[in-house]
């Protein structure tokens, strides 16, 4: 890697349940004892870096280092975007991941902590990803859009999260949001939905939830899309059908371990657009934030942004 780039680093102290205040400056003075030069700040509110990255890529910075889980990553990602277009397509994005979930992270193949992160900077690896956008509708029914690298999902998967967000992750991400898949299986009533890919109708009817990945895992290790690959091209939307409680949570292990579609009731399917509408309110889960409901419209932007990382499987 050229050493003489300058790479901004947009950190969120809050992350790994506020442990990132304490750690990264000495995460810092290793960074630059390595040779790395590193300008950074760190978020104060919850959007806020998504505005610091656009502000900064603005400034002429080419090099962003998004510090946190990955709530900071969705963020950051954000924030390379500005009036529906990149601001600067040879801009290229790292992932310092230090939070709870840790599911982007699986998916690129890279290990969490300063280590990892290193790693990847030597290794010097990078690709072109796809990038998800998604519009929706937020608390005031108002019209607003995202974009994603990981994964989507209306339903069961939505109502998790909000709960998981509402309790301190003190556990760790991934008991935590299996404590909370639990609960709200329990709690959950299955949603009538409507999905169309590519313009076709796949499916009509109550279901439990829709994933739209363009990742592999959700919910801190839940292999929810094993073939998912993140520079295909296609997005691949997993359809959980009208499962009871109780089948659920008996096929809960075989989700973590991406062998559950085969599952009669699971179908998966491939495409670039896919409309998502719903009878009953469906909140939208979009990389572990939750930021709205259906109806749902989502678009892939294919081998959008330069990603530091592995190279992937098929390459």
């Amino acid at each position: 890697m050229l050493k003489n780039e300058t790479w901004f680093a947009v950190v969120n102290p809050q992350s790994a349940n506020s442990r990132t205040r304490k750690r990264w400056p000495e995460h810092l003075i290793r960074l630059r004892e390595a040779g790395y030069l590193i300008d950074y700040v760190y978020t104060t509110d919850p959007g806020e870096a998504t505005k610091i990255t656009q502000r900064v890529l603005k400034a002429g910075y080419t090099h962003i280092i998004a510090v946190g889980g990955d709530g900071t990553m969705n963020e950051v990602v954000n924030g390379f975007f500005s009036n529906n277009q990149l601001i600067n397509p040879k801009a290229e994005l790292a992932f310092f991941s230090h939070g709870t979930g840790g599911d982007l992270i699986r998916t690129l193949g890279i290990t969490g902590g300063l280590e990892g992160f290193l790693e990847v900077l030597r290794r010097g690896q990078k690709r072109l990803i796809d990038v998800g956008e998604v519009l929706f509708q937020d608390e005031d029914r108002q019209s607003v859009h995202r974009y994603f690298l990981n994964v989507a999902d209306v339903g069961l998967g939505g109502e998790t999260v909000a709960r998981v967000n509402r309790q301190s992750k003190l556990l760790g991400g991934e008991l935590s949001f299996l404590i909370g898949s639990v609960l709200t299986i329990l709690s959950y009533r299955n949603k009538v939905m409507c999905c169309r890919i590519d313009g076709k109708q796949v499916c009509d009817g109550r279901l439990n939830s829709i994933m739209v990945a363009n990742g592999r895992y959700i919910g801190g290790r839940m292999m929810i899309a094993p073939d998912a690959e993140l520079d295909d091209g296609l997005f691949d939307v997993v359809c959980l059908g009208d499962f009871s409680r109780l089948k659920l949570l008996l096929n809960l292990p075989r989700i973590y371990k991406g062998t559950h579609l085969e599952i009669p009731g699971v179908t998966v399917l491939r495409g670039r657009s896919v409309v998502i509408t719903t009878v009953e309110k469906a909140l939208l889960d979009i990389d572990g934030e939750q930021p709205g409901h259906a109806p749902l419209t989502f678009t892939l932007h294919s081998r959008a942004l330069c990603l530091w990382g592995k190279m992937s499987d098929h390459h």
